[in-house]
């Protein structure tokens, strides 16, 4: 499947990455943006599949598709996209779809999991996921919302990460300033849970270094996958997951 048009950007399968960075950039002038060495291999995109645990508490979903698997895989292809436009990252346009109790996690410096409120890990995963963290491995999670959603996804991170710190995070955290400076924009309500501000949450070993980054009240994926229909949301989108991929190749 071809990404998504940007405006019409793409067109017979090709694109212009002058007019994406653009596109990037329109409405946030104020970023910097840094030239950027290739950080060794290329990128691939890692998404995690995990058990579901059936519970919603009379929450409903538009869609029919696995909760894990939200947004898939239109949100990847596009932020390569991105990152091919506003960056020197080099990339690949492979994606995997992984489960935390996989030894081939351990390959891959960045992972990624959405709807996390709903998920139920096996004390395999428990175990695997642990010793990816504390090696240096970086999981980013997305989409979801509500205390209870939280609460749930507290008690099963806590499991891996019994004595690890947790802290909110702030617009002058280095994770938000590493590669184009954001500030309030990123508390900015999404197009599609306008009632909510959006929350970030680090995980920290002992060294300091963060773990594992929480998108709370927040749909960074949908912004990924959905650049045509929430153009400002989706460029904020982009500017973040840039962001996190530097952040934790490069701490």
């Amino acid at each position: 499947m071809q990404p998504k048009t940007y405006n019409g950007i793409f067109r017979n399968h090709a694109w212009n990455w002058r007019v994406i960075l653009q596109f990037l950039l329109c409405l946030g002038a104020s970023s910097t943006l840094l030239a950027q060495e290739p950080l060794g291999d290329e990128f691939e995109f890692i998404r995690i599949r995990w058990t579901d645990n059936k519970i919603r508490h009379g929450y409903g979903f538009y869609t029919n598709a696995e909760l894990w698997a939200h947004d898939y895989p239109q949100a990847e292809q596009n932020l390569n996209v991105a990152l091919k436009a506003a960056t020197n990252i080099k990339t690949t346009d492979k994606q995997q779809v992984l489960t935390f109790d996989d030894e081939k996690i351990f390959r891959y410096p960045f992972i990624y999991a959405c709807e996390v409120g709903y998920l139920s890990l096996s004390e395999a995963e428990v175990k695997n996921l642990r010793e990816y963290l504390l090696r240096g491995g970086f999981l980013m999670v997305d989409d979801f919302r509500y205390p209870w959603e939280m609460r749930i996804w507290t008690q099963q991170i806590r499991r891996a990460l019994p004595k690890a710190k947790w802290r909110r995070l702030q617009e002058d955290d280095p994770i938000f300033n590493c590669f184009f400076k954001l500030s309030s924009e990123i508390h900015e309500p999404t197009p599609f849970l306008k009632d909510f501000r959006p929350e970030y949450y680090g995980i920290f070993n002992e060294a300091g270094q963060m773990m594992v980054l929480m998108n709370y009240n927040n749909d960074v994926g949908d912004g990924w996958e959905l650049p045509d229909e929430t153009p400002d949301f989706s460029t904020l989108s982009f500017k973040l997951g840039i962001n996190y991929l530097i952040y934790s190749y490069s701490h």
